[in-house]
């Protein structure tokens, strides 16, 4: 009788192109923007803006989860539910503890706190966060981690290839732009007057009240 050979676990390697990865990061953006939205309204009622850009519906921060969660689905899918979910878990609290940090550390301001909940540290991940990061990982695994294997190379290609590149040009755009102008919403905060006809623009275009209505969540550090 002939030895069966094991399945191959399935590896990301030669799979992973940037048109790929991009759309992944776009598609996890929206969807975020989308869940936290309705996460709030649950909550709370009403609908609140989470895009972290000055242009369009675009939750960073979930894009490069679902980034991160897509290459080490390959690696968990065979996994244990339990295993996922762990690692998931710390996965995406180290992407949320990280993005504080930046945030923090560049722009002198933060979007979440949770230092009133129980277990939390230093206010940027906490123990209800890990879990709920965990169990969207394993949803992801589950769910969206085989249509996007079976779908993601077909986002390859001719008009796919187009329209990659001008929307990467308006994500690099966008993100310049929103770098500006939360710079210089911090500075209004602290009084210091405009220094140029660009920073003109961005107080016209991009005042306190047109901030806030974009980044309700985001304060700045006294």
């Amino acid at each position: 009788m002939m030895k069966q050979t094991p399945p191959r676990k399935a590896s990301f390697k030669g799979k992973i192109k940037y048109a790929g990865v991009f759309w992944l990061f776009m598609i996890g953006s929206v969807l975020g923007f989308v869940l936290e939205g309705i996460w709030h309204a649950v909550r709370w009622g009403g609908w609140e803006s989470h895009s972290a850009v000055v242009w369009g519906p675009f939750c960073i921060i979930y894009g490069i989860a679902a980034v991160v969660l897509y290459l080490a689905s390959f690696y968990l899918q065979d996994k244990g539910i339990i295993s996922q979910f762990l690692i998931c878990g710390a996965v995406g609290s180290a992407i949320e503890w990280a993005s504080a940090v930046f945030q923090e550390r560049a722009f002198g301001s933060y979007s979440w706190d949770y230092s009133d909940q129980t277990f939390q540290l230093d206010g940027k991940v906490s123990l209800f966060m890990t879990c709920l990061w965990g169990a969207l990982g394993v949803l992801f695994i589950k769910l969206l981690f085989p249509f996007l294997e079976k779908n993601l190379p077909r986002m390859i290609g001719g008009g796919w290839n187009i329209a990659c590149t001008c929307l990467s040009v308006f994500m690099a755009i966008n993100l310049l732009l929103t770098t500006f102008a939360v710079l210089r919403w911090g500075e209004r905060t602290e009084s210091i007057p405009a220094s140029s006809n660009f920073e003109v623009y961005l107080d016209e275009r991009y005042n306190d009240d047109k901030m806030s209505e974009i980044f309700p969540n985001m304060n700045f550090r006294e």
